[in-house]
């Protein structure tokens, strides 16, 4: 018997957006704000959102082909999310080095997405299903704007999208560990064995 992923079209718009991080990290690799070649660094600049843009909007889409045509996978349901935090903390990531960001600031939206998870794990290991709440809804609507303004950094249109994109960054961050705590109240809550999974889980020194 071999496992193999169901190749529906939602499935594919999934791996494409998968498919977008190693190639968002091309492309800002070789960004260098420092660079007396500017037109260039703008180029790459606009790509690297354009990108984002693209790859995050496609999320909408094979959610949508998913309900309609009850073609709803457990690799969808896994790697739906999980591409979509790859997209925005790779981003970040990279945008370091750029200096567009601070790096305790993507360490904590890092830490925040692997919490959750791990807990949304341990909560499907257990037969429990927590809903998303309006807070998370929220956190990833402003982390993904404030991560394209930051990703364009220049400005394009007439629009100064650095500041844009510092200005949602903190209700972006506010909404994270916001939205991180509530789903772990929800966690607890929900998973009554949560203590003693946690405690098979972890060995002892």
């Amino acid at each position: 018997m071999t496992n193999r992923i169901p190749l529906n079209m939602p499935n594919m718009i999934t791996l494409g957006r998968l498919a977008a991080v190693p190639a968002l990290i091309f492309i800002m690799i070789f960004m260098d704000d420092s660079s007396p070649n500017i037109s260039l660094n703008k180029t790459l600049s606009f790509l690297s959102a354009f990108l984002f843009v693209i790859a995050m909007s496609s999320d909408m889409i094979d959610g949508y082909l998913a309900r309609k045509y009850n073609l709803i996978t457990i690799f969808g349901k896994f790697m739906d999310p999980l591409a979509d935090k790859m997209l925005f903390i790779v981003a970040m990531i990279m945008m370091i080095g750029l200096d567009r960001i601070p790096a305790w600031i993507v360490a904590l939206f890092f830490m925040r997405e692997v919490a959750v998870t791990s807990l949304r794990a341990i909560a499907s290991n257990e037969g429990v299903v927590i809903s998303a709440s309006h807070w998370g809804k929220y956190k990833s609507a402003f982390v993904s704007s404030a991560t394209v303004g930051m990703l364009l950094h220049y400005p394009f249109f007439g629009v100064n999208w650095k500041l844009i994109g510092w200005a949602l960054l903190v209700p972006s961050f506010i909404f994270s560990m916001a939205s991180g705590l509530h789903y772990a109240i929800g966690f607890f809550r929900s998973v009554p064995s949560a203590g003693e999974v946690l405690d098979k889980g972890s060995p002892s020194v």
